[in-house]
């Protein structure tokens, strides 16, 4: 299912994968021909030959860790995918957050996926276009750049805790190229897109493949 199911629209009865998160998650900027967004999270679903009625995708534009807790965890807390893939944090940055109070979120996610047997994996945060091409100061954008380090220190740190995968932000380096970006400088356009899900289909997939085994 590209991007997040319509009020009142039934999604997979038992889905294998399950993607949180924001604007970027839910695929923004990369239409797909189906209808919706295909995204990085349709994208990765294809890579890893998940059908895309076994993809549920609950992402919601502007969401930041304590919104995807309180309104996108409620509606899956009860499934047992396989894999649940996280992309949020941006929002957080550019809004300013409290590192413990995103940490008790982040452990919530974590724990609840740990406990359903799946396995998780999180989108490092990067650093968007926007920083450059937008009017703000310099104080406001190292200020920005310091949060988007700090949310990443707490993806790592809490997926750490709970054993679950978060690659360094060097492992998607090419997203730095602004031609990954939309002309907004804040969302992925399809080649970003298409990148990100490259790159994390061969984590994901190794670490599916060790669940199995």
């Amino acid at each position: 299912m590209a991007g997040r199911p319509e009020a009142g629209a039934a999604g997979p009865a038992m889905p294998a994968m399950v993607v949180l998160g924001d604007s970027v998650a839910e695929g923004q900027d990369d239409p797909d021909p189906a209808g919706g967004w295909l995204g990085w999270a349709g994208r990765l679903a294809r890579h890893l030959g998940i059908p895309r009625e076994e993809m549920l995708n609950a992402s919601d534009p502007g969401a930041t860790v304590e919104d995807v807790v309180r309104d996108q965890l409620p509606g899956v807390r009860e499934l047992r995918p396989r894999l649940v893939v996280l992309g949020c944090g941006m929002n957080d940055a550019l809004r300013g957050f409290e590192p413990e109070a995103a940490a008790r979120r982040l452990a919530e996610l974590f724990g609840w996926a740990r406990g359903r047997g799946a396995v998780a994996l999180a989108i490092p945060v990067p650093r968007p276009p926007l920083l450059d091409i937008s009017p703000i100061s310099q104080f406001r954008k190292k200020r920005t750049v310091q949060r988007i380090h700090d949310f990443n220190a707490e993806l790592d740190r809490v997926s750490r805790e709970f054993g679950m995968a978060f690659p360094e932000r060097e492992t998607v380096a090419r997203v730095a190229d602004p031609a990954m970006w939309s002309a907004d400088g804040i969302h992925l356009n399809p080649e970003g897109h298409a990148y990100v899900a490259e790159v994390m289909a061969q984590i994901a997939a190794s670490l599916l493949g060790e669940r199995v085994k």
